[in-house]
């Protein structure tokens, strides 16, 4: 059964701990941002600044995440991972939160669609861990997309998808990805 939702058993336990509601699969694209650099700024300028570092770079991007209709579902440290109906939408967020990383660090980020259990605060799926692993693929300052992605967005104006290459993902079947820019 599990491997028929894409749950782990991690997931399907948790799953079963709280009230759900209707949680049903649903498509969904799933976006992970992480800030290269973090760990350094942390170690350099200590804990008070990492907070105030993290804390304004929120507030600049939970409109630019809202606006394109997008949840956040965790704050992860110094990532998030996000969810938006639609994966234009996404890649366009996606796009627009590179810019916003915070002096000296760059944001990276990391896209995937595919069908998710979405409760009213979480979102469980095997969408979500592939989209964690191309974030780990992805340089700071770009985004990369699964070629699911590519292909449900097809063209998009003033966005370019790069050159699809062949990636190993840990705990994943290979796959390809590209990089996603604006035009």
């Amino acid at each position: 059964m599990l491997t028929s939702t894409n749950l782990s058993t991690l997931q399907a336990l948790s799953w079963g701990s709280e009230d759900k509601g209707d949680a049903v699969p649903q498509p969904i694209t799933i976006v992970f941002t992480d800030l290269e650099g973090f760990t350094r700024f942390t170690s350099d300028h200590g804990d008070e600044a990492a907070i105030a570092l993290i804390s304004a770079h929120h507030r600049v991007t939970g409109p630019i995440i809202r606006s394109r209709g997008g949840h956040i579902v965790k704050r992860l440290g110094d990532g998030l991972l996000l969810s938006f109906p639609e994966p234009e939408v996404a890649v366009l967020a996606a796009i627009e939160l590179l810019d916003t990383a915070p002096d000296p660090l760059r944001l990276r980020a990391g896209l995937h669609v595919g069908q998710a259990v979405v409760t009213r605060d979480d979102v469980f799926g095997n969408v979500v861990n592939v989209a964690a692993r191309v974030t780990e693929h992805a340089k700071g300052g770009r985004a990369l997309a699964s070629l699911e992605v590519r292909d449900a967005v097809g063209d998009l104006p003033g966005v370019r998808f790069g050159r699809p290459r062949r990636v190993r993902l840990k705990g994943v079947e290979p796959m390809s990805v590209c990089p996603v820019a604006a035009k």
